[in-house]
């Protein structure tokens, strides 16, 4: 490739890293607190859950310190652990720092055993709430698999059946949701059931393009609008062979039935408001005219030409950024990847020789990929042959290609999860240049 198109792809990753700096979930948490201190007498305990999760609760100790009498911190698991029960050390440095908060930690994107058990924490916190405390939910993405509580006649194994049946249908993060509120024993409000008559402040880190409160984490402390008829018909359409679990399906908390003196959420970050950090970021450092499209979602293979036609239309000098969360089916055999690095690698060959694309993953984790998503322009695929990439997107494989390729973007565990988010970009053809 190039140095300028080189240039510009080290730009997009580097906008990215600094649009997901500025949403730092710990500052964002403990700003939305200042209220909260010495704003009532009882005591104050934390249930934190999702990839954001140490984070946000670290705001929450900061803001509150030692008002805080107890609570929960539930985030992902090391992939290596996922296997075997995960025993935090006394002297693990995170589990130190988030005292008085128990740390645990769960499977992602499937729940498994520690996530029922940390379920079962969590609601024990909140059965044992007096009338004048207060619970503090700090929700992220992830926490719809970290806190999993089947209803009765539903196992656990069932339960993970029918998330992935979903997942790897294709299914929208939403309908996946629906089901899993209706699902279950601590989603869909339920768990603020359990606080009542406690007062509950949720917290929100939405990872979900047009997502509503009850979207994040499914839930778990927020009145749910939907019905059964409604998840009933998501899993008939995703996921038909499980749809005898529907016997076990249960109303949610309704907005009706909540009393909204004593429930209270608050989105403190979503896909748009990174956009539009990474758009202000970029313009910053490059010159380019880069602004934040709205938030999309769809089907893997339509957003690849979504953005094949984008890369036609820009004027040199400009970029656009999109959160995004399209659904990839996905079959029982497949290689290493991820869907943002199966999109940039779709695109890749029809791409403009000008035109950049990055396509990454909020949290740092694209797939099973080992990296964040990839950032290509179309120069690079003379590094591999055409064969090569046809047999690696259709067997689910970007991995070894993008690691040929150099193109893979490589952040590591973010701690963050505000969806995906791809940016495409023209370079300048005289004049100003990317520095």
């Amino acid at each position: 490739m190039s140095a300028a198109l080189d240039e510009l792809r080290a730009a997009l990753v580097t906008a990215f890293r600094e649009g997901l700096a500025e949403l730092d979930p710990a500052g964002l948490v403990e700003r939305a607190l200042d209220a909260e201190a010495g704003a009532h007498r009882g005591r104050v305990f934390v249930i934190a859950a999702g990839k954001a999760a140490p984070g946000m609760a670290r705001g929450a100790l900061r803001r509150l310190g030692r008002r805080i009498a107890g609570g929960l911190v539930v985030t992902v698991a090391a992939p290596a652990l996922a296997a075997r029960d995960e025993k935090t050390s006394p002297t693990d440095p995170e589990e130190a720092a988030l005292r008085p908060l128990r740390v645990m930690r769960a499977a992602h994107p499937l729940p498994d055993a520690r996530s029922v058990d940390a379920a079962e924490a969590a609601l024990a916190i909140a059965a044992a709430l007096d009338p004048e405390d207060v619970l503090i939910a700090l929700l992220s993405g992830g926490a719809s698999a970290l806190l999993a509580a089947p209803p009765p006649g539903v196992s656990l194994a069932d339960k993970q059946a029918v998330v992935a049946a979903l997942l790897e249908g294709g299914a929208p993060i939403q309908d996946v949701n629906l089901v899993r509120r209706h699902l279950s024993r601590i989603k869909g409000g339920r768990l603020a059931a359990a606080a009542a008559p406690a007062r509950v402040l949720t917290l929100l880190m939405s990872d979900v393009v047009g997502g509503r409160p009850h979207d994040v984490g499914s839930g778990p402390t927020v009145p749910d609008p939907t019905r059964v008829e409604e998840a009933l018909a998501a899993l008939e359409r995703w996921a038909p062979r499980f749809a005898w679990v529907a016997a076990a399906f249960s109303e949610s908390l309704k907005p009706a039935a909540a009393d909204a003196r004593l429930l209270e959420a608050r989105v403190l970050a979503d896909p748009d408001k990174l956009a539009q950090r990474v758009a202000a970021a970029l313009a910053d450092r490059t010159g380019l005219r880069a602004a934040a499209a709205p938030a999309e979602d769809g089907g893997a293979p339509a957003i690849v030409e979504r953005r094949l036609a984008l890369a036609r239309t820009l004027a040199p000098g400009e970029a656009v950024v999109i959160p995004c969360e399209p659904t990839l089916a996905l079959p029982a055999q497949r290689g290493a990847g991820g869907r943002a690095g199966w999109i940039a690698l779709a695109a890749l060959r029809g791409l403009p020789p000008d035109v950049a694309l990055l396509c990454a993953a909020s949290d740092g984790v694209d797939g099973s990929s080992g990296a964040a998503g990839a950032a290509v322009a179309r120069a690079a695929a003379t590094a591999v042959d055409d064969r090569a990439i046809d047999a690696a997107l259709a067997r689910f494989d970007d991995t070894v290609v993008h690691r040929a390729l150099g193109t893979r973007v490589e952040t590591g565990p973010t701690g963050h999860n505000l969806t995906d988010l791809h940016v495409v970009a023209r370079a300048f053809t005289s004049g100003a240049h990317v520095s």
